[in-house]
Order: structure tokens, then C-alpha cells, then sequence
């Protein structure tokens, strides 16, 4: 008998030096308090209702519960992703199947969409048009963006993760949820149709977009486990080109490492993604690369990763209990600073 389980899943299960200054719940003014830092998504412990939203500042101070603080409720059950769309603040929220907006100048309630079964990520594809990821129900939910209601929903393949939108077409990667999907959906944008699918690698986990308007998928591999939770079989992790809506390059990494947290610089032309098994290191890769990298520019694990304004980020969630970390690092692998957040911190989003 096979099974496969995620390793973000394995980790969930669990019970789960540099100086950062924190505070902790306290009353912001209603004055754009939001416009020159970034935000970590904290998702907390499975099931216990205590994921977060930090807000780091420019001065390198966290507000931790940020969200909570503000409108006096807590975000709920595995905060996910957070994207910030038409001056509002979009925030998924996984575990509890619900997407909460806010204003983005003062983080003040303004409404919750419901109707989701796993929601993911949101993208924006369009002026008052966006696309939410939901893992369950295997489809891509449309979002009227003037009244924040699902109005349709696109079907797609298993477990629906991350979006990315170019030419109008959105490419959605088709994780597997807690099992295996290794295709990708193209969606055209104006008709909300599905119009291909391509077979690019087991588990893609990451999409993007490069300045020749060609798309990269990072596909992470899966590993199965016998009865007693032993890898039995593994499969390559692979980085996938795609012109044109058809395949046109693969790159295969070692059997035994799994891909993830792929990123793309500021000029486009430079991708960065984590690789490794349970040890991660981020390496980077040009797009006219012939060979993948083998030398790391940052060694260091993380939970999860992002890059802005040509910064590298990355979070530690390290027990899985106790407050993690998120760190910035310049794109030579130069560490800059480092700030404690909240329990398991996960996506950024950047304002």
C-alpha cells in the first residue's frame, strides 16, 4: 500500500543571534501606517484558530496579530496568502475556507467572502476581476472585486495552488492537494474558459513569468511511503519552459530532492527557488541557462520564501510552536537583517 503526504502536512502535524524589536497588540492610527513595509502571513497551528498577519515597517519594527488588533477578531484557522488588490487587503484563510478583506491604509474590516472549500492564493487578472486557488473543490473561484463575491467557478486539475497571469492567459498549478497532480490549467481571462492543460511534472508548486513572455513552472516531486511511513519511491523534481502554450525545455533535478519556493528577480530574467530534501539551499538560474545550478547562494533552509525589490526572503517556523523568524537577504546571498514574527510564518505580501 502507498500513501503520500505533503511534507508542509508532515510538518503541520507536529506539535507544532540577531536583534528584532516586536510589539505586540497594539492600537495603529488610521493613516496609512501600511505603505512602506511588508506583511508576513502567520499561519498557526492546524486547527487551533491562531493564524496572524505581522507588519514589518521600514524601520525593521513588527507589529505581531496586526489584523486582530485593529478589528478586535482573529483571522482564523491557517492564514495561507495575502495579496493586496484595488487599496484592499485580500487575506486567504485555509483552514477556515474564507478570504478576509480589509483596507489596506488601516487594515479596517470591510467584508468576508465565504464559499470556498480550501482557498489558496488570489490574483488579480483583470480591473474588477480575481482568481482564488481552491484546493478541494479542484477549480479556480471567480471573485467580483466591486461586490467581493465568488460569481463562478473554473474547473481544473487537483489541488489548485499558485496562479500566475500573463497575456491574459493564467496559469494555474495543479499541486494535488494531499495527493499527486502534475499538469497545469491554462485559463483564458476574458471568457473565465478553460483552454489547455499541459502534463509538466509531479507536484508543481511554483509559476512565473520571464521578460520574453515565456512561463517557468517548478514542478517538486512527490514521494510515496509504505505502511510504516518509509520512502518507497520517489520522483524527479523538474523546472519546465513553456512558449507559446507548449513545452519547449525540462530540467530534471536529483532524484531525492523536491524543488519549491520558485521566485523571479526584477528584471525577469533571473529565477531563484529552494532546493533539497529536507535540507533546502536557494540557488539562482538564468533564464538562458543551459544546466541547472550547483552551488547555492544562500545555504540556509526555510519554510517559505519570497523576493522584492531585488531582496531575498525567507521564514524559519522553527518548532512549530514558538514565534518564528523572517529574514532578508540581498541577492548575493548577504544576510541584512532578521525580525521575529508569529507561529509558523509562511507567504509575504508587499506593499
Amino acid at each position: 500500500m502507498k500513501n503520500y503526504i505533503s511534507k508542509s502536512l508532515t510538518l503541520l502535524i507536529i506539535s507544532f543571534t540577531f536583534f528584532s524589536c516586536s510589539k505586540e497588540n497594539i492600537n495603529i492610527n488610521n493613516n496609512n501606517q501600511f505603505s512602506s513595509g511588508y506583511f508576513v502571513t502567520n499561519e498557526g497551528n492546524f486547527g487551533s484558530g491562531n493564524g496572524s498577519l505581522s507588519y514589518v515597517d521600514e524601520n525593521n519594527q513588527v507589529t505581531n496579530n496586526v489584523f486582530s488588533s485593529i478589528n478586535s477578531f482573529p483571522l482564523g484557522d491557517v492564514v495561507q496568502s495575502m495579496s493586496i488588490i484595488n487599496d484592499n487587503a485580500y487575506i486567504v484563510v485555509n483552514g477556515s475556507a474564507k478570504i478576509e478583506v480589509a483596507t489596506i491604509d488601516s487594515l479596517q474590516y470591510v467584508t468576508t467572502i465565504n464559499g470556498f472549500s480550501g482557498p489558496r492564493n488570489i490574483l488579480q487578472v483583470d480591473v474588477n476581476k480575481a482568481y482564488v486557488s481552491d484546493w478541494f473543490s479542484n477549480t479556480v473561484q471567480v471573485i467580483d472585486l466591486e461586490t467581493n463575491e465568488i460569481t463562478s467557478a473554473i474547473n481544473c486539475g487537483q489541488g489548485p495552488e499558485a496562479l500566475c497571469v500573463n497575456d491574459n492567459l493564467v496559469y494555474v498549478c495543479n499541486i494535488g492537494g494531499y495527493s499527486v497532480d502534475s499538469t497545469i490549467s491554462i485559463i483564458d481571462v476574458y471568457s473565465d474558459m478553460l483552454v489547455s492543460t499541459l502534463t509538466v511534472g509531479d507536484k508543481p508548486s511554483g509559476v512565473v513569468a520571464d521578460i520574453n513572455n515565456d512561463i517557468w513552472v517548478l514542478c517538486s516531486g512527490a514521494t510515496y511511503y509504505d505502511a510504516n511511513w518509509n520512502v518507497e519511491s520517489e520522483t524527479q523534481g523538474k523546472l519546465v519552459k513553456i512558449s507559446n502554450g507548449e513545452i519547449v525545455s525540462s530540467f530534471s533535478f536529483e532524484l531525492g530532492n523536491h524543488p519549491k519556493g520558485l521566485m523571479i528577480n526584477e528584471s525577469k530574467d533571473v529565477l531563484y527557488f529552494n532546493n533539497g530534501n529536507f535540507s533546502t539551499s536557494i540557488y539562482s538560474f538564468n533564464i538562458s541557462n543551459t544546466t541547472l545550478p550547483t552551488n547555492p547562494i544562500i545555504n540556509r533552509s526555510f519554510y517559505k520564501t519570497a523576493l522584492d525589490n531585488n531582496y531575498i526572503y525567507g521564514t524559519d517556523a522553527v518548532d512549530y510552536v514558538q514565534n518564528g523568524w523572517s529574514y532578508k537577504y540581498n541577492l548575493q546571498g548577504n544576510l541584512l537583517d532578521s525580525v521575529q514574527v508569529s507561529v509558523i510564518p509562511g507567504n509575504y505580501c508587499f506593499n
